[in-house]
């Protein structure tokens, strides 16, 4: 191995250190918007880097023995599939750091649907010799409003029935 392939190696290993420190760095920050956006960026560019890749004819046939290359194919992997194998390690990576974040905790806004809030009710109180509870700001001696008649719809009086 000469000196320029051991810089490019090194220059590669630096690259794909930086990729993966930059992940741990936003995990360490606690900042979950930085790596969702962080995998959704690198999600895309595995799709682009993907699609990009010239197909080889084999596909899924290869995995059933209908294929005549080995598993991984014969010859040395092209830098689109190393991009592609770094990006992928990548992407699981990040979505590892991301399930380790955990569920953020949502709180519902006060009056917000869904929340329930505790009915209020007036206070009464209790008139202990005639046990009889009246709401609060009003006279034991006070007489309540008897109920409508239940035959009576909205108040309306009846109409009066004549006959000829």
């Amino acid at each position: 191995m000469d000196l320029d392939e051991q810089k490019r190696l090194a220059k590669r290993a630096l690259i794909v250190g930086g990729l993966f420190a930059l992940a741990v760095i936003f995990f360490r920050l606690q900042s979950r918007g930085l790596l969702i956006a962080y995998v959704l960026m690198v999600g895309v560019l595995l799709v682009l880097a993907i699609l990009l890749q010239s197909s080889k004819g084999g596909g899924l046939a290869s995995l059933g023995g209908l294929g005549g290359d080995s598993l991984l194919g014969t010859r040395s992997a092209t830098p689109i599939a190393k991009a592609t194998y770094v990006m992928g390690a990548l992407l699981l990576f990040i979505c590892m750091l991301l399930a380790r974040l955990g569920v953020p905790q949502q709180t519902a806004p006060v009056g917000a649907i869904g929340r329930e809030e505790p009915a209020q009710t007036a206070p009464i109180n209790v008139d202990s010799s005639r046990g009889t509870g009246q709401p609060a700001g009003q006279d034991a001696g006070t007489p309540v409003a008897p109920a409508e008649d239940a035959g009576q719809q909205g108040g309306e009086a009846p109409s009066p029935t004549t006959q000829p």
